[in-house]
Order: structure tokens, then C-alpha cells, then sequence
């Protein structure tokens, strides 16, 4: 079963993703391997899945404007060749490089990577498809609208008991992973 705790064990290779185009240079050529490293092609099962929990818990069906589940937002309007200001703002979210963040596309696309690689392949990433990308945290997202506009909006705030209720357990889930993942030293 399917759990966002796991979900980087249910990936295909780059090579094999029918949407290994974003990540592809001028000349066809896949990443170097340090850049594949932090490129995780989620399989249809996997991609399913973040598609329904996105939905599930309304991270990419509303307008960050409203602030009806963050507090904060950014927005930053854009055009055409402006990749490295695109990258700056992306950039300055401060989100660590090492941070792995979830992207889908349609119900069998989707791509775990670090948020390094979001940043890199960014004029990739985001085209004439609205889009968003969050951690685990779930406490920040930024929203890509398909007229050039990012959003980034930060400081999640709760919109009723029962999301209140169905989130917190879902921290607790990926909480509880962590923790009993941690190595502990013997003191």
C-alpha cells in the first residue's frame, strides 16, 4: 500500500518515464548522476496516490489568494526568458536545496526531487500546466498558474475541525516513520 512515508520506494527509472523530457538537456541527453540522484520518476501506483492526497487535502484545488489555508503568500509574475529571474525567486523561498519536494501532472505522472532540481529544471517543470509543489511539512506549497505566476504560499492554517483532525493525523503518520527511523546512539 501506498504511503507518503514510502513513496520514493515506488519510482521507474528516468530513462523509462515517459516524461524524462523535462529533465533532458538540448541534445536529448538525461542528467548527470549526481542530478539523477535527486530526480525520483514516481510509478503510476505512487503518482495515483499523491494525486488523491493532494486533493484529499486541498493542496492544489483552491487559490492561494483566498488565504483560506495559508496564512502567507508570495506571488511573482513572470515572462518569457526569464530563467535565471524565475530561479532567483524560487531561490530566495529558502527552502533547503536537500528538501524533497512532490510534483504531479496528471494521475500517473508525478516526480519526488529536491527542491535543488525544482530550481534547476525549472523552465522544465513549469509550462502551460497549472501545478503545485509541497513537502512533507505541508506547511508551505508553492502553486505555478499556467499565465506565468507563481504563488508561494506559506504558514498553513486549518479551515475546520474535521481537516484539522485528518491532517494532524497524517503529520503523526510521517512523524512516527521518522522517528522510528532514527538511529539512536547508546549513551
Amino acid at each position: 500500500m501506498t504511503k507518503l512515508t514510502d513513496i520514493l520506494k515506488e519510482t521507474v527509472p528516468l530513462q523509462e518515464h515517459p516524461w524524462k523530457w523535462m529533465f533532458e538537456n538540448e541534445n536529448g541527453h538525461l542528467p548527470s548522476a549526481e542530478h539523477l540522484d535527486q530526480i525520483f520518476p514516481l510509478d503510476s501506483k505512487a503518482s495515483n496516490y499523491l494525486w488523491k492526497f493532494e486533493n484529499e487535502i486541498k493542496l492544489n484545488t483552491f487559490d492561494p489568494e483566498t488565504k483560506r489555508y495559508f496564512k502567507d503568500f508570495e506571488k511573482f509574475s513572470f515572462g518569457d526568458n526569464m530563467d535565471k529571474e524565475v530561479k532567483k525567486w524560487l531561490f530566495n523561498r529558502q527552502v533547503k536545496f536537500d528538501n524533497i519536494v512532490y510534483m504531479t501532472f496528471q494521475p500517473t505522472v508525478a516526480f519526488a526531487m529536491t527542491w535543488k532540481m525544482a530550481i534547476h529544471y525549472s523552465a522544465n517543470l513549469f509550462f502551460g500546466h497549472d501545478t503545485t509543489i509541497w513537502d512533507r511539512t505541508l506547511n508551505w506549497a508553492l502553486y505555478y498558474d499556467h499565465n506565468d505566476v507563481f504563488y508561494f504560499a506559506k504558514n498553513r492554517i486549518y479551515d475546520g475541525q474535521e481537516e484539522k483532525l485528518k491532517l494532524d493525523r497524517l503529520i503523526k503518520e510521517i512523524t512516527e516513520h521518522n522517528n522510528s527511523n532514527r538511529c539512536t546512539t547508546p549513551k
